[in-house]
């Protein structure tokens, strides 16, 4: 028998469509599809809603699609990430029943208490760094993003405080060290987003209390102070 071996240009893995280039436009081309014939069905009976619920409809039903496995959105070309913040503004022409585009959706995306897309994908990275370094993530995960151990390291007078809360930086050869893909993967971004965090946000012990001091962070650098 002759056996023909055909290559397989994508697949799916944990509902991720993951093409042979990981550049995932499949995956954000198919949530935004699905979204899209949710929030159709959603508009049929928008007059019979009010807006508190409207937007727990779209976080239980359309959001909660954009934020699954989004942590591997981290580094994609922007003109993804826009068409991921397009369904979510589609989202706020449904909470708000407003017609046709609108120049800015700044407002009404603070007014809803919903964070933009390029925020939410680092609060699942700081979140997913979060259970790393106080050992609650899978065993595979805190293998390829270590803990920073430097047990040598003492207090000096400009940092009076040793800092135990630290992922370690990934080491870069001069083949990989501007690979796109190479700086997408979580032993790259993980420790950036994370270490970048003040250390009394990172050092609390309560996960709903991380939750919502990363959130409020997060909510005034994509809002402003008020």
């Amino acid at each position: 028998k002759q056996w023909y071996q055909r290559r397989v240009r994508a697949g799916k893995t944990l509902g991720l469509l993951l093409d042979e280039n990981l550049t995932l436009e499949r995956q954000v081309n198919g949530v935004r599809r699905q979204c899209g014939l949710i929030l159709k069905n959603l508009w049929q009976v928008n007059r019979c809603l009010d807006v508190r619920t409207k937007i727990l409809l779209v976080k239980q039903l359309v959001i909660s699609r954009l934020d699954y496995c989004n942590i591997l959105y981290n580094g994609l070309p922007k003109k993804l990430i826009d068409r991921l913040q397009k369904t979510l503004n589609s989202c706020v022409r449904f909470v708000y029943n407003l017609q046709g585009h609108q120049e800015d959706y700044t407002p009404y995306l603070k007014e809803a208490h919903i964070l933009p897309v390029e925020k939410r994908i680092v609060f699942k990275a700081c979140l997913t760094a979060y259970k790393i370094v106080w050992d609650t993530a899978p065993k595979d995960l805190r293998e390829r993003v270590p803990v920073y151990e430097k047990t040598d390291e003492r207090p000096t007078r400009s940092n009076s405080t040793l800092d135990l809360f630290k992922l370690e930086y990934a080491k870069f050869n001069s083949l990989n060290a501007k690979s796109k893909l190479r700086r997408r993967q979580p032993s790259v971004f993980l420790p950036d987003l994370w270490n970048q965090l003040p250390l009394s946000l990172r050092s609390l012990e309560s996960v709903d209390s991380f939750k919502n001091q990363l959130k409020t962070r997060l909510f005034k650098e994509a809002f402003g102070e008020d």
